[in-house]
């Protein structure tokens, strides 16, 4: 178990720091929002038997669920990428 936190963690921090290279601080600011938001909606459940049930679950599932964090993460660096050699063009910002 301390090692599916670990794991969420450090894709957690993976995605916030990767967020802070998207080009515009409204990009950055909306996947650091929405990320805080997942976490914390997964950290403040109460309900014992929904505790029983997210565990087994994520037991079970954790491996999955990893494969579409880091799915997220690299869409992520790809779209960060592509905006930055966007935004980096001079004609772009011509109106």
């Amino acid at each position: 178990m301390a090692s599916t936190r670990l794991e969420a963690l450090r894709l957690y921090r993976a995605i916030y720091r990767m967020a802070g290279k998207l080009p515009t601080r409204d990009r950055i600011n909306y996947v650091r929002r929405r990320l805080r938001h997942e976490y914390d909606e997964a950290r403040q459940e109460t309900d014992p038997e929904r505790v029983t049930y997210v565990v087994v679950v994520s037991t079970k599932g954790f491996g999955f669920l990893l494969r579409v964090a880091e799915t997220q993460l690299e869409t992520v660096q790809v779209q960060a990428e592509h905006l930055r050699s966007i935004f980096a063009r001079p004609d772009y910002h011509r109106t």
